[in-house]
């Protein structure tokens, strides 16, 4: 399997990652392993999903590759790094120790991050908000099962472009910007995404949930969303500096958006 060419470590104050899905067998827990070996921080927020109970209750799948992202996230916490782990729906069972430490790893239902640069950020997974982006359960079974499928055809087609020596292309991210009904319901997403940070008084929000990578300011709140590592391989960055990079990583890294401080007091 290729991995990224990079090989230069980044030091950075804060680094946000979500729905890594480690024991789903379309997770790209190669790019991944990759990534957290060359990236190190002060903070390390894991915003929900990162090991799919789920999928793993349907069929055991932990490969090597998973077992060693694993090991890598609690040898960062044994290591300096404070790592804040939000669980996701994939994950939820983990809600359970809301406050406590598991190995060093800190768990939280939802946590407030005091940003030197941009503020307080609330950090949720987003699978609150299902209710207000599937009209029925049906909607959510077939929107699960046409991903599965998307997902074949993104492995698939990543192979073929690797055969010619072409960087690593999301399907899924390309199926979306074409749909109407995708950009409708990642936009009621953003909508009550960015109300929970209204309602919880602080400058903007971090999230998962919807594998749709994004890092902007939207009616004068910061919207972030980390993407996903099983089609999008995105993370999101907090300088030194105070800028925020939204990142992809797989066989190239290269930024998808940047940030420059932006001082704000909440």
């Amino acid at each position: 399997m290729t991995s990224a060419t990079t090989s230069t470590n980044r030091y950075c104050r804060a680094i946000w990652l979500s729905d890594l899905h480690l024991g789903e067998k379309h997770c790209r827990a190669d790019y991944l392993l990759s990534f957290l070996k060359q990236h190190h921080s002060d903070f390390l927020f894991l915003v929900g999903d990162v090991i799919d109970m789920q999928a793993l209750n349907r069929r055991w799948y932990w490969p090597a590759a998973h077992q060693q992202v694993f090991q890598l996230l609690v040898d960062k916490a044994h290591s300096g790094t404070r790592v804040i782990y939000v669980p996701g729906n994939h994950d939820a069972t983990m809600r359970r120790f809301d406050g406590g430490l598991v190995d060093k790893i800190e768990v939280h239902r939802e946590y407030i991050y005091d940003s030197p640069s941009h503020g307080k950020l609330l950090l949720i997974h987003g699978d609150e908000f299902d209710r207000q982006l599937c009209a029925s359960r049906f909607d959510a079974w077939l929107g699960d099962n046409a991903y599965d499928l998307v997902l074949l055809l993104n492995r698939v087609w990543n192979a073929g472009r690797r055969l010619f020596g072409l960087p690593y292309q999301s399907v899924a991210r390309t199926l979306k910007q074409c749909s109407s009904k995708a950009e409708s319901a990642m936009q009621r997403f953003r909508t009550a995404a960015l109300q929970r940070a209204t309602n919880a008084q602080v400058a903007g929000v971090v999230c998962g949930h919807i594998h749709h990578p994004e890092l902007q300011y939207l009616q004068g709140q910061l919207y972030i969303n980390t993407g996903d590592w099983v089609e999008n391989c995105t993370a999101v960055l907090e300088h030194r500096d105070g800028r925020l990079e939204l990142c992809h990583y797989s066989e190239v890294e290269r930024p998808l958006s940047r940030l420059i401080p932006q001082q704000t007091v909440v």
